[in-house]
This record gives C-alpha cells, sequence and structure tokens, in this order.
C-alpha cells in the first residue's frame, strides 16, 4: 500500500486500498478496526508481511499499528530519572565535558518540577573552582522560573521561563542554545519552552567564555559544595556542539518523546535513559560517542512517570 507522505489516514481509504493498491483519502466508505484487522475488507499493511498488521483479535492496542506509521520512534520511553533534591545527580566523564564547546552549544531535556524551596541545578558547565565563567539551568525558587545563564567575564547573561511551572503536573520541553566568540558578532544565549523560544539574551564579545570547562553534570552545583540539588524529573537530554534552529526545537518538542536525535550531526551525547536497571551507577549514552554518566548517591534513581 502507498503511504500518503502527510495528512490525515482514514479507515475509509485504507479499505479502498482492496481494489487498487492505492490509498484512497476521498473514499467514504467506513470500516472498523476489526474488519481492517482480519482482512474482511483489507489489512493495514505495508507490505502484506503478517508483521506489518494487527493480529486479528479484537480489541486492538495502538501498537498493533505502528509498523503503519511512517514516522514512529524506534524506541519506546518507559523511564526518567527521579532526582531528590537533597543528593541525587549525575556527573559526566572528561571526554563528555571536552565535547561541549564554550562558544556554540544546545542542551535539550525534558523536566517536571516537584515542589521545592530552593534553587536547583537542572544541567551545568563548570571550570573547578571558578564562578567567573560557566554555562547552567536551574529552577529559580526566589523567581519561580526556569532560569539559563552563559556566563563569561564574570558577567550573566540570562534568558528565564515563564512562571507557573513548580509542581504543576507536567513535563516541560527545554532547550538552551548559546552562540559565544569573541571574533564574532551576532552572539546571543536563546531558552526555548515546550518547542518556542521564550527568551534571549544578547551576549557581548567581551563577556565569553574564558577557560576550560572540567565539571560537567544534571542534578547540582558542582561550584557551591555541591549543593543546589534539583528536585524533580528529568528525561531524554540530548547535548550538541552546535546551535539548533527554531524549527529544529519545534520538531523536537512536537515528536513527543523520546525523540530519536542519532541523526543530527552535532549531537554528543543523548540519554534516553532506557537502559537503566536498579543498582546501575552509570547511564549509557544512546548516540555513538559513549560519554556515560556517573549515577551519585542513588541506586533506585528510576521512575515510570514520562512525556
Amino acid at each position: 500500500m502507498a503511504i500518503p507522505s502527510s495528512g490525515t489516514i482514514s479507515l475509509a481509504g485504507i479499505r479502498a486500498e482492496l481494489a487498487t493498491n492505492t490509498y484512497n483519502a476521498s473514499a467514504t466508505v467506513t470500516a472498523s478496526l476489526e474488519d481492517c484487522s482480519d482482512g474482511t475488507v483489507a489489512t493495514i499493511n505495508t507490505g502484506n508481511a503478517s508483521g506489518d498488521r494487527p493480529n486479528g483479535s479484537a480489541p486492538h492496542a495502538m501498537s498493533e499499528f505502528y509498523a503503519y506509521d511512517h514516522d514512529v520512534s524506534s524506541f519506546t520511553d518507559n523511564i526518567s530519572f527521579d532526582l531528590d533534591g537533597a543528593n541525587d545527580y549525575l556527573e559526566g566523564d572528561s571526554g563528555l565535558v571536552a565535547a561541549i564547546p564554550t562558544t556554540t552549544g544546545s542542551i535539550s531535556c525534558w523536566v517536571k518540577i516537584d515542589t521545592t524551596s530552593a534553587n536547583g541545578l537542572i544541567w551545568a558547565l563548570n571550570i573547578s573552582g571558578n564562578t567567573q565563567n560557566q554555562i547552567f539551568l536551574l529552577y529559580h525558587n526566589g523567581s519561580g522560573v526556569i532560569r539559563g545563564n552563559f556566563k563569561g567575564a564574570n558577567v550573566a547573561n540570562i534568558v528565564d521561563s515563564s512562571t507557573g511551572l513548580e509542581n504543576d503536573g507536567n513535563w516541560h520541553h527545554f532547550v538552551m542554545t548559546w552562540q559565544a566568540s569573541s571574533k564574532a558578532s551576532g552572539n546571543i544565549v536563546k531558552l526555548y519552552e515546550d518547542g518556542s523560544l521564550q527568551d534571549s539574551d544578547t551576549i557581548a564579545q567581551s563577556q565569553t567564555f574564558s577557560g576550560t570547562p572540567n565539571l560537567f553534570g544534571f542534578g547540582r552545583n558542582a561550584l557551591q559544595n555541591n549543593g543546589q540539588n534539583f528536585n524533580g524529573h528529568i528525561n531524554d537530554m540530548a547535548i550538541f556542539n552546535d546551535v539548533l534552529t527554531a524549527s529544529e526545537v519545534t520538531s523536537i518538542y512536537n515528536s513527543g518523546s523520546p525523540k530519536d536525535e542519532s541523526g543530527h550531526s552535532g549531537l554528543q551525547a543523548y540519554y534516553t535513559l532506557e537502559g537503566y536497571s536498579n543498582g546501575d551507577t552509570e547511564v549509557s549514552d544512546d548516540s555513538s560517542n559513549s560519554h556515560t554518566l556517573t549515577i551519585t548517591n542513588s541506586t533506585d534513581i528510576d521512575s515510570t512517570d514520562t512525556p
């Protein structure tokens, strides 16, 4: 059957395949899912292979029809991490730290914020003992926002989310991007929230990052006595060495979660968390770069609450 590349697919159109083997978007004859699955009127089938159609036994799970979907993700999303706000955190290896440029980059992640009375670091790129140059995303309790900060030469370039996200019961998608070169104009940091640009701030050429980071992780502030632990869920974290465009960010958000980022040339690390089992002390990298994360202070950090 020829699958349309856009628009909706009706059961009537599928039924019309029986005579012509071509999808008929204008067909009006109705058919039930059971009729389509057991061959009464047609098969929901991309190649007349039994694995491409429902099993013939009603009622049907939507997963039985996934082979008919030309844009389905290649993996499931059953696990997130629930950080306790006390001492749980994830730490990147030296290879990951080196792979994140301070001149151009993007970090994408899904978060769900629990009730909290303090700031909570979602992720941070730092230099040990240096608070004048750092790039991070946190929940800022005093303002009630997710706040991104590209800090260079001790000057903060801040981008804020909308308010009202704490304990709202919802997952939110955030992407922070930065372009910051001392030899280029157009330097800017941006924060996208749920697929749309929420805030941006211009970075002066004199405010670019100085030094070489040696710390990157999720869930805590490695500079302030290892505090500001994040209280909430996190999932599908993707790290890029280039600046994602607005359309790329929207595509990630609209695809749902998880989103297979393996085809993006700038991908440096991707953590779907799906390979985690209780007792694991590391998180595997789902990109081809093998940058593992070390889990600290928890052997039971997984949750079935996902975006």
